[in-house]
């Protein structure tokens, strides 16, 4: 299975120690196989470099990931992958994203940040096209990366 399969997917019994963290989502354990760095942190939390991916609980949801903190159990986020062929992020974007994270195109994983707002009697649910987080899923490190082209909206819907 491909390394982006392999984090993706429901995650096996851990070989490593595990980090046990309790999230507004439940209790999760993640190890070695299910956690990212980011050495330089993420825009507004500097300091917050490491990050366990797990499932969501409501199964509807499974496009989306949680990505908790590590080092802070209040801090999470809702990630989605992106297609490079989605036509969302221009491929030569991508691209210069890939080269500026130090990740070959071939070997990069895209992370859209997705963000839940009420909206009238549900939730809209949009996501950040300007800073995607850029993943090497082999070596299980990642950087966030603001695209310059300013036509991407931090506020791109998901919704239907």
């Amino acid at each position: 299975m491909p390394a982006s399969q392999a984090l993706l997917a429901e995650t096996p019994a851990p070989a490593a120690p595990e980090t046990v963290v309790e999230t507004r989502f439940g209790v999760y354990a993640f190890d070695d196989s299910n956690t990212l760095e980011f050495p330089f942190g993420l825009l507004g939390f500097a300091g917050r470099q490491r990050f366990g991916v797990g499932n969501l609980p409501q199964p509807e949801l499974e496009a989306y990931k949680l990505m908790q903190s590590l080092q802070d159990p209040s801090l999470s986020f809702i990630i989605t992958p992106l297609s490079p062929e989605s036509g969302l992020i221009a491929r030569a974007d991508l691209e210069g994203a890939c080269r500026s994270a130090g990740v070959a195109f071939d070997q990069a994983t895209v992370f859209l940040m997705v963000t839940l707002r009420p909206a009238g009697e549900g939730i809209e649910m949009t996501a950040n096209l300007r800073a995607p987080l850029i993943v090497d899923l082999e070596r299980h490190l990642g950087r966030q990366i603001v695209l310059q082209n300013p036509d991407y909206p931090i506020r791109h819907s998901l919704g239907g």
